[in-house]
């Protein structure tokens, strides 16, 4: 009986394998080896009416709006009026704290240390840890402080007032002495070096001239060990406290005089990062070896003064080093011969170091200084200082060299002096420095400062909001840019200080000269200007720039205000109008819930939406900057719950005084208010996989639901998938998958502006899991399922893989986006050669690097796409979406190496070009002078937009608020038996192996259990579910009968699953799929392998004036659509919050 039960189950097996391999052979032979872009399209065009698309679109459409042409000159003065009322704020604030350290009775009561650990708490206007109540002081080691005497409360009264004052940062005062009073009192850093003496902001004080200075040190063998050492240190010291107007040269000898090879051997260079690496290298690698030729290293330093340019307008000073014993020509008679070619304006100071001086030494040292050889008739001689430091350990020759300049003959002015924009220690943003000069008795003393964050100084221009076609910057009578969309946002707190900021390298119109030399005049005036606008496409290194060529309008005028010479230069496209909706929208019980849990009452029910709390019942809003009238009252504001309520209250219409807010945001509120019911009901519904829900709108205003806390200071406009949408406008924007910060693992965004005309008035996005994307592409594509044969491949237009068998296969975090050159080599190779991918340059100024990044779009003679009989793939377009879809025929011995060898976590910056056709992302070096601060060469190629700001943010810890939640999502994962209805649910995961990584039979369970398809903890088995839980097992007893019933009942199974594959093959119906989306088919006329030619379909040629971006997408059918109408159902897009 044994026996025959199995001969019944092998018979059964058999008969199961043949009709498989039936099945197959007839499934591939009606579907064939092509795909149609059109069914994704299908697909992301529904995913984004499940999450509110044609919704929210429609209530836009409702709306009238009223046009208002903008006045360029009334706007840039409007601008230039509050950034000068800023800097009059910061000379009224410099002249009361002067006047208070001036009549101040000093105390000795010696203050809190800036260096030692004190009662401190978070300030967000300051961004550190800080005390309001006192100051702390500081000074450097070297200096004796037995006799410092110190500021009063009177002083600190002073300091207190002048902070009501929004622009205000820190105020510091130093002194002559080395002491430093800081305001507030913090905790500083490198207390063992810090000199306030030897920083720009102190030493831009003690002279409106630049200068150029000289250091000479002497490398000879005496000076060996400690004395070199203190001599190096001491001329880097020196060219730190010089500023971007002063030119610095360095000249290190022996027997010979050695300079730095190239162009800083033939003349004195800016102090820049370049310049100043170069010539610490240079001093570090010099060894003490050899004699001392005095002669020849003054003669070497006065070339450097005779090839500077100008030189008749700027301080020219040499610092000479040296521990005696010269044994070369007499160099008074060279300072005599070269000083007079130069009208005897060069000072020239002295240092001798060391025991072994010996008194013939001190003399000539002492002479070189007073240059006693030189004659007045030339120009009078200016006499300089001659230094003797024997004890290197208890005198600074650091101090000696760093305090090089005149502060007795230091004006005392009431005007203040500003530095370039720098980077600020504590918030690592962009900030000025304000000073004024204090005296002792009429005597130089030391100075006041304050610093005020560039971000707020100049907010207007920040967030400027006249259309797409509009921008704004600030430069200086030098040329000096201080702020343009091409620098980095001053808010960005990893970009570096930027060394190249003359505004001819950001501004490249043929006639821009006029409009600069006015500009540096101080003069007002209007010009018309053929111009580009270049706007980022994402994130710069990866996704690149957009750029059109508009008919502008120049507006500059000066900003008036003690100490400036500044103006600012307001660019509009001719013509420019701003819209506004001009509906009573009004407001709705519960339309603003605050996204501060901790200063809101959130509506329940709550609960745990990954790792996050939240709130089920409401969707939660956060205002950014952009919401309120001055955006640079918000920044750096402690928020309230009174502040909230102040909010509510005006929303709701309870109260009158407005506590800010535009009304234009007031209406945003209020009209993506209905969306919320939306997502809570048809959404859910429709649309349970998505993650997230999100709705961010140009006025400021982001709703998120479920109801989260977003970081304080998060500004969607900030996000590039928020750019790389509204780059897009038109489409449905896909992004690469990347790893959820909150907790719901791999993730895909779908995002779609919402558009007035062709303005962009909001951003609607979602997240779905990487897994459910793979799974509707493996049911609408049943080839797709058939890995053994096939592999199916998207890539965005920037040729990013949004989805591939390796988000699949690995089971690690995603930490960078996957370039298709990474992984796909000879793909790529097939895509370049046919001219579908092809490379972009823009030159990236903050790195001095041209850089490459992708498009890819479909020439007219492959619209409908491409198949490659060589590399047997096809690719078609996703029309109406910045992605395309890849077939694939696999390989066994295929050997595909990529186009590069890096990770893929390498940053495209740090990866030079090679010779080879494909390469991965990468840059290319461009001739650049640094001597001179400039390209050799600025044609051909197209400025960088610089990447977007990184934000200092704080995240707020929720672990003890989501403790013992339930989740927001269904939670009855161990009841979906299959992989489909696992990822149907947005919390659910399907397990394919345990923690070690071997194979499990495959059950649905929580995300948090396996997030990337395995177990993370010991246990890995499958959940029971409802009746399922405490049932024994009752199928131990089976007998052979079973298994003849089960073989049948397969093969009846089988039978039923062939004939509906038949049918729905022949008759491709388009009714909603219980599990997913269902696409709308197109009829399937595509080639098989081995047509190598593109194919053509009418149905999809559409007007040449519709599209996007004809820079970045030339001929891409891809982006050709319909111009949409205001009653049409348009937009949708969106990626991570």
């Amino acid at each position: 009986m044994r026996m025959s039960s199995l001969c019944w189950v092998e018979r059964v097996q058999t008969l199961v394998l043949v009709l498989l391999v039936l099945a197959c052979g007839y499934i591939q032979k009606t579907q064939g080896q092509s795909i149609s872009g059109d069914i994704l399209a299908s697909e992301l065009d529904r995913v984004a009416d499940a999450v509110g698309l044609s919704f929210i679109q429609n209530e836009y459409n409702k709306l009238r709006y009223q046009e208002t042409r903008t006045d360029g000159e009334k706007l840039v003065q409007e601008i230039a009026d509050k950034i000068s009322k800023r800097m009059n704020d910061v000379e009224t604030a410099l002249r009361s704290l002067k006047t208070a350290v001036e009549t101040d009775q000093q105390t000795d009561v010696v203050p809190q240390d800036c260096c030692m650990d004190g009662v401190y708490q978070e300030n967000v206007r300051f961004r550190a840890n800080i005390s309001l109540g006192m100051f702390c002081y500081r000074k450097p080691n070297y200096v004796n402080s037995d006799s410092f005497r110190y500021p009063s409360t009177a002083v600190l009264n002073a300091m207190g007032k002048n902070l009501v004052k929004k622009s205000i940062q820190f105020q510091y005062i130093a002194r002559k002495s080395g002491l430093y009073i800081n305001y507030p009192s913090t905790k500083l850093t490198d207390c063992e070096t810090y000199d306030p003496r030897f920083r720009p902001f102190y030493v831009s004080t003690t002279t409106s001239t630049p200068r150029d200075v000289v250091v000479v040190l002497e490398i000879s063998a005496s000076m060996r060990g400690d004395k070199l050492f203190q001599a190096r240190h001491a001329a880097i010291t020196v060219m730190e406290t010089l500023s971007v107007k002063d030119r610095f040269g360095f000249v290190a000898f022996n027997n010979e005089a050695q300079t730095l090879d190239g162009c800083y051997g033939e003349q004195l260079v800016p102090v820049t990062q370049t310049t100043q690496q170069s010539l610490r290298n240079f001093l570090v690698s010099r060894d003490a070896t050899g004699g001392a030729n005095y002669a020849n290293a003054v003669r070497r330093a006065f070339q450097y003064f005779k090839s500077s340019t100008g030189g008749n307008n700027r301080d020219q000073i040499l610092l000479f080093v040296s521990d005696g014993a010269n044994d070369g020509g007499d160099p008074l008679e060279v300072i005599r011969d070269e000083n007079q070619q130069l009208n005897n304006r060069v000072f020239i100071h002295t240092y001798g170091i060391g025991t072994g001086l010996a008194t013939a030494d001190r003399e000539l040292l002492k002479s070189m200084a007073e240059q006693t050889l030189n004659n007045n008739s030339y120009g009078y001689v200016k006499g300089g200082k001659y230094e003797e430091l024997t004890d290197l350990a208890s005198t600074s020759l650091r101090e000696a060299m760093g305090t090089f300049y005149d502060d007795s003959s230091i004006p005392i002015t009431d005007i203040p002096t500003y530095t370039m924009p720098y980077k600020d220690h504590f918030s690592n943003e962009s900030i000025i420095t304000g000073c004024l000069p204090i005296a002792d008795n009429g005597r130089f003393d030391g100075v006041v400062c304050a610093d005020v964050l560039l971000s707020e100084l100049v907010a207007e221009i920040l967030y400027l909001k006249q259309g797409e076609f509009s921008y704004a910057f600030v430069m200086d009578g030098e040329e000096r840019t201080l702020v343009h969309p091409l620098i980095p946002d001053p808010r960005d707190v990893i970009a570096k200080e930027q060394d190249i900021i003359n505004i001819y390298n950001f501004e490249t119109s043929g006639d821009i000269h006029e409009v600069v030399e006015s500009m540096k005049k101080g003069l007002k005036g209007t010009r018309n200007l053929d111009t580009m606008i270049t706007e980022t496409r994402g994130q710069t290194y990866l996704d690149g720039d957009r750029r059109q060529s508009i008919k502008a309008v120049y507006y500059w005028t000066p900003i008036l205000a003690p100490g400036s010479n500044l103006s600012v230069c307001l660019v509009m496209k001719i013509n420019n109008s701003v819209s506004s909706i001009t509906d009573q929208i009004q407001p709705s019980p519960g339309d603003f819930v605050y996204h501060r849990w901790d200063l809101d009452n959130w509506p329940a029910p709550f609960c745990r939406h990954f790792n996050r709390y939240a709130t089920q019942a409401s969707s939660t809003v956060k205002l950014t900057p952009d919401a309120f009238t001055e955006s640079y009252l918000y920044t750096g504001i402690q928020e309230t719950q009174v502040r909230v309520q102040q909010y509510k209250e005006y929303l709701s219409e309870e109260r009158s005084i407005n506590p800010g807010l535009k009304a234009a945001a007031v209406k945003s509120i209020r009209l993506t208010y209905p969306i919320e019911e939306f997502w809570k009901t048809t959404s859910r519904d429709e649309a349970p996989y998505v993650v997230w829900r999100y709705l961010m709108t140009e006025e400021g205003v982001a709703r998120v639901y479920p109801g989260v806390r977003l970081t304080d200071d998060y500004d969607h406009k900030l996000r590039p998938w928020y750019h790389r949408t509204v780059a897009q406008k038109l489409l449905n924007v896909v992004s690469a998958p990347y790893e959820d910060s909150w907790g719901s693992g791999k993730v895909i965004t779908l995002s779609r502006v919402i558009l007035r005309g062709q303005t962009t008035e909001a951003v609607l996005g979602t997240d779905f899991s990487i897994y459910y994307f793979n799974q509707m592409l493996q049911d609408k594509y049943p080839i797709c399922a058939n890995k053994a044969s096939y592999t199916c491949i998207v890539i965005d237009n920037s040729g990013f893989l949004v989805m591939h068998p390796y988000y699949i296969e690995t089971t690690s975090p995603i930490t960078a986006q996957v370039h298709i050159t990474h992984l796909e080599g000879k793909l790529s190779n097939s895509l370049i050669t046919h001219g579908i991918m092809y490379r972009q340059p823009c030159r990236y100024t903050e790195s001095k690097k041209e850089q490459f990044t992708y498009r890819v779009s479909l020439p007219q003679s492959y619209y409908n796409g491409i198949v490659d009989s060589t590399e047997e793939y096809e690719l078609r377009p996703v029309v109406g979406s910045n992605v395309f879809l890849i077939l694939k025929k696999r390989k066994r011995s295929d050997v595909d190496p990529p186009c590069c060898s890096e990770q893929f976590s390498t940053s495209p910056n740090s990866i030079e070009c090679g010779s080879r056709k494909c390469t991965c992302l990468c840059y290319k070096h461009v001739q650049f002078n640094a001597c001179r601060n400039k390209y050799n060469s600025t044609d051909g190629i197209v400025p960088c937009k610089p990447q977007l700001p990184t934000l200092k943010t704080v995240s707020t810890p929720e672990q003890d608020k989501t403790r013992g939640l339930g989740t927001c999502f269904p939670s009855d994962c161990a009841c979906r038996k299959t992989e489909n209805e696992c990822f149907r649910t947005s919390g659910c995961s399907w397990c394919k192996s345990d923690v070690k990584g071997n194979l499990v039979d495959g059950f649905c369970d929580l995300k948090e259990i396996c997030p990337s398809q395995q177990c993370v903890n010991e246990e890995c088995k499958a959940k029971c579910c409802g009746s399922e839980c405490g049932i024994a097992d009752q199928a131990s007893g089976a007998g052979p009968g079973l298994y003849v019933g089960v073989g049948l009942g397969v093969v009846f199974v089988i039978i039923v699953v062939l004939l509906m594959v038949v049918f729905i093959l022949r008759k491709r119906p388009t009714e909603k799929s219980d599990m997913y989306l269902n696409p709308i088919s197109p009829e399937n006329n595509f080639p098989h392998f081995g047509n190598s030619e593109g194919t053509t379909n009418p149905h999809y040629h559409l007007p040449e004036d519709d599209i996007n971006d004809h820079y970045d997408f030339p001929n891409n059918p891809n982006h050709h659509l319909p111009e949409l109408k205001a009653s049409e159902e348009n937009s949708n897009t969106s990626e991570r919050v």
